[in-house]
């Protein structure tokens, strides 16, 4: 008798230490495929496959420290369902942090999602891996940075956050080396300020990036240029209706323009006078370049099901600070989602991207790719 209570005390300490402990996530994936039509007007080799739409699998708690003040962490990682792109899974490699929390705000450390990647993917209601069926180019300044955060409480509909991540946590290289370029190669701040009343929402975020691009002096040295991402958003959310629309603004950060992933850029010239070049695709190095971009997505709720419609467009971007023509892009996506259950939702969309690919040394235009897809997955919380 007295080695069954022992038992059964034991095995009740488990539960009593995970009280405070709560388990979420999602699992989402599904079927997609995509084909391009080249500037060539040759279509290239169908892709399709199982996808995975952002799986995720987390643990947060918290412990009450009195006076309103509590202890809050959080430890969330990336389950990509069939391997992704051959992406590997790993621990804590989402949002993952230790922080406080009070009725003044939380103050939170580790990694951390900036404001767009955060709190502004409401014009973007898709679930996709391929960037055609959803809104991929326009949200790619969706950021996790290693910092520290502050988020407001709420004032009047009105909530403010700050995130900054230091130098030695984005690149903990040399300072001092000539080669030390990119984005990744300096301090990173992120503002956001968000408004929700009534159904209506508005969103502002702002990112800057120090040393973020590179360009040629006069002298034919490299110099480093810092980096700025401007994103509002706005729109209705309620009586079944969804409106959103989003502006972005970007200098001397990724661009949705192919023309400049992949491409060399000289960094200098070494002892033996030849040029050194570095690959953007493996550096993330930039050139100087500006680019604007909107979208607009449309949706009703009619009883379980939700068709929703979104139009993005690029303009031509700036390179240098000149206008680079046919570097715009056109996307169009269309689809609904069926919700079978709070918890479980199917999705079907197709999408269609027409993107430029720039002019050559000749001043001859390189044509247009054109991307059609289609996916068909499933989406379960918990």
């Amino acid at each position: 008798m007295k080695k069954n209570l022992i038992a059964l005390a034991l095995t009740t300490l488990p539960v009593v230490a995970m009280a405070d402990v709560v388990l979420y996530g999602q699992m989402k994936a599904g079927y997609e495929v995509s084909s391009t039509k080249t500037s060539g007007d040759s279509r290239g080799p169908y892709q399709n496959g199982i996808a995975d739409y952002g799986s995720r699998i987390g643990f947060k708690g918290s412990e009450d420290l009195g006076n309103g003040l509590k202890a809050i962490w959080q430890v969330e990682s990336a389950i990509h369902l069939g391997n992704s792109n051959g992406k590997a899974d790993g621990w804590a490699n989402r949002d993952s942090f230790i922080g406080f929390q009070s009725e003044f705000g939380t103050v939170r450390a580790g990694r951390i999602s900036n404001q767009m990647k955060a709190n502004m993917d409401t014009v973007d209601p898709w679930e996709y891996n391929n960037e055609v069926l959803g809104l991929g180019k326009f949200t790619r300044t969706g950021q996790r940075y290693v910092g520290i955060a502050y988020d407001s409480p709420e004032w009047a509909g009105f909530k403010f956050n700050a995130l900054y991540s230091p130098r030695d946590n984005v690149n903990g290289g040399d300072r001092n080396s000539e080669y030390d370029y990119g984005m990744g190669a300096g301090d990173k701040y992120s503002i956001g300020l968000n408004y929700h009343n009534a159904g209506y929402f508005a969103k502002y975020g702002f990112d800057y990036l120090k040393n973020s691009a590179a360009i040629i002096t006069e002298s034919g040295n490299t110099k480093l240029k810092d980096g700025q991402v401007h994103r509002v958003e706005g729109g209705y959310d309620a009586n079944n209706l969804f409106v959103g629309v989003g502006y972005q603004y970007t200098k001397n950060t990724s661009s949705y323009f192919n023309g400049l992933k992949g491409a060399s850029i000289p960094v200098g010239v070494n002892e033996q006078g030849n040029l050194i070049s570095m690959n953007v695709g493996d550096h993330n190095v930039t050139w100087d370049n500006q680019g604007q971009e909107a979208a607009l997505t449309v949706g009703y709720h009619f009883g379980n099901i939700f068709p929703k419609f979104t139009y993005a467009h690029g303009w031509d971007i700036k390179l240098d600070g000149d206008k680079m023509k046919n570097t715009k892009y056109d996307q169009i996506v269309l689809g609904a989602d069926y919700d079978f259950s709070k918890h479980t939702t199917a999705n079907v969309q197709a999408g269609w991207l027409r993107e430029g690919n720039g002019y050559n040394e000749l001043n001859e235009s390189r044509g247009k790719n054109k991307t059609t897809a289609f996916g068909v997955g499933l989406k379960h919380t918990f």
